[in-house]
């Protein structure tokens, strides 16, 4: 049996759970139906894709270089999850899909 098993789930726990289920299901639908339009592929071309680009180009210099900083390179980790989320909507929404899942069994 697994340690999230044994836990007895509260009342307050279970509201918290099912608001954050709601808000994910919000996203997943408002971001599935945002990646078919026009104006997103516009978005994601013109900035998003741009900015994964030269994120990614930032983050090999930087692992390139002599003296390595790797504040930096944590700072350009956490821009490019941002800038990656953003340009590939199909795999944030599966990512969200999969925590929608966690959620799911943690109510049963």
């Amino acid at each position: 049996m697994d340690e999230l098993d044994k836990i007895v789930m509260t009342d307050e726990a279970k509201v918290l759970l099912r608001e954050e289920q709601s808000r994910l299901l919000k996203i997943v639908d408002a971001l599935t139906k945002l990646d078919k339009t026009k104006e997103w592929e516009t978005l994601k071309e013109l900035i998003f894709t741009k900015s994964l680009v030269a994120i990614e180009r930032q983050l090999l210099n930087e692992t390139l270089a002599k003296e390595v900083d790797v504040n930096k390179i944590y700072r350009l980790q956490g821009e490019w999850a941002w800038a990656k989320q953003y340009s590939d909507v199909d795999r944030f929404v599966e990512t969200l899909k999969r925590q929608l899942e966690e959620i799911k069994k943690r109510l049963l």
